[in-house]
């Protein structure tokens, strides 16, 4: 038996790819397999048995492999699986993943140690290799995100950073007509938008945006629309072309474009002495007109049997001009469709008694504190304390009507 067990060892040394070594207390080698023979380039045993580590590694790994051995040789307990890097003097580098166990004598007693040795150059350089892609990737990731921050800093500087007056001039407080906003992008940029423009003394326009999708590529539609509005704004007092003009010229920077784009808008003129509100919609949820007097709120507008294309999908879109009035006290609210959005079965339509009532319930406050009501609101009601798409929301209070004002 002890014949057999001998002839397996061999042939277990002499089969296996891993480095196997026996060694005397000193860290002589008493014993190698084939694998650590032509590892280390050696004809046979005789040239390597009664050597050290020392003879064979720069003494940088080789003092290393003995305190490792000496460390065993004190405890009795082994050293599994540890990854070292092995010096040559011809300069190579080779990592391996060693196990060093103590080797004892019939009697129990350490009379050396004895050591598996794996090589894992390979896998080491691709671990490294991963490493460089990941440290590269994080830099990339962490510019990106500077310039994200940045793009999102410019993009808020374009909203309104302060509202018009009525009349020109007027204090804030005295104004007919009052301003708040309040923008939510789903990620760091967003793809809502909107402008308030004063036409004269006693009109203001007010568009309101809702890009295809959020993110970057709506983030720069955006610009591209703040750009644009600029330029139409000798037709900022009649809401039908204004829109129509807008469209058209959307349309025209979408189609070179490979994938198909469009725009939501809704565009309304206010005169703060006849309290009409003249308005046109290309596909935009309808505005909210709350009567503070009678506690109501409703829809602004709207044709459900001929709902109106979205700017950006076909040139020759006519968006047909609506009107309704405005009385001193009202509140009005336009929003994008990420206030209704709210996921989990709980989205809402503007029609929807509930949504009208969240909004009711909210209107006694005016505001940018109407607005983070009407937010909060939204939340609790969804369950989810968050929102799945941008989210724009603009105010107008409606102080004064008349030729006064």
């Amino acid at each position: 038996m002890a014949q057999i067990d001998h002839q397996l060892l061999t042939a277990l040394m002499d089969t296996t790819p891993d480095r196997i070594y026996f060694k005397d207390r000193e860290g002589r080698f008493l014993r190698v397999n084939r694998a650590l023979r032509e590892f280390h380039q050696v004809p046979d045993d005789a040239a390597i048995i009664g050597r050290t580590d020392f003879d064979l590694f720069l003494p940088e790994h080789a003092q290393d492999a003995f305190a490792d051995e000496q460390q065993v040789l004190a405890t009795g307990q082994p050293i599994v699986g540890k990854v070292e890097r092995e010096n040559f003097a011809d300069g190579r580098i080779t990592w391996a993943s060693t196990t060093k166990v103590p080797l004892r004598d019939e009697s129990g007693n350490i009379i050396g140690t004895c050591g598996i040795s794996r090589d894992v150059t390979e896998e080491h350089r691709k671990a490294e290799q991963l490493n460089e892609y990941a440290r590269e990737l994080a830099e990339k990731q962490a510019q990106m995100e500077t310039e994200l921050a940045l793009a999102r800093e410019v993009q808020f500087a374009m909203l309104p950073q302060s509202y018009p007056t009525f009349p020109q001039g007027a204090t804030e407080s005295a104004s007919a007509l009052r301003f708040a906003h309040r923008y939510l992008p789903e990620a760091r940029l967003g793809g809502d938008f909107f402008t308030v423009t004063q036409i004269s003394d006693t009109q203001a326009g007010v568009l309101i945006c809702d890009v295809m999708g959020h993110g970057v590529h709506a983030a720069l539609v955006t610009v591209v629309q703040r750009v644009l509005v600029e330029e139409i704004e000798a037709l900022a007092g009649e809401p039908g072309a204004f829109l129509g003009e807008l469209n058209r010229r959307l349309h025209h920077f979408f189609a070179p474009l490979p994938s198909s784009m469009f725009v939501t808008a809704f565009y309304l003129v206010i005169d703060t002495v006849t309290g009409s509100v003249r308005f046109a919609n290309a596909g935009h949820p309808h505005p909210l007109h709350i009567n503070r007097a009678k506690h109501q709120a409703r829809t602004m507008g709207g044709n459900p049997l001929r709902p109106p294309f979205a700017l950006g999908v076909a040139v020759d879109s006519v968006y047909e001009e609506e009107e309704d009035s405005v009385k001193a006290g009202d509140l009005l609210l336009l929003y994008t469709d990420g206030l209704c959005d709210l996921g989990e079965g709980k989205d809402l339509t503007a029609d929807d008694p509930r949504f009208l009532a969240l909004v009711q319930n909210c209107a006694r406050q005016h505001g940018e504190t109407f607005l983070d009501a009407v937010l909060t609101q939204a939340r609790e009601f969804s369950g989810q304390g968050r929102f799945y798409d941008d989210v724009c929301l603009v105010s107008i209070d409606i102080n004064r009507i008349g030729a006064t004002a």
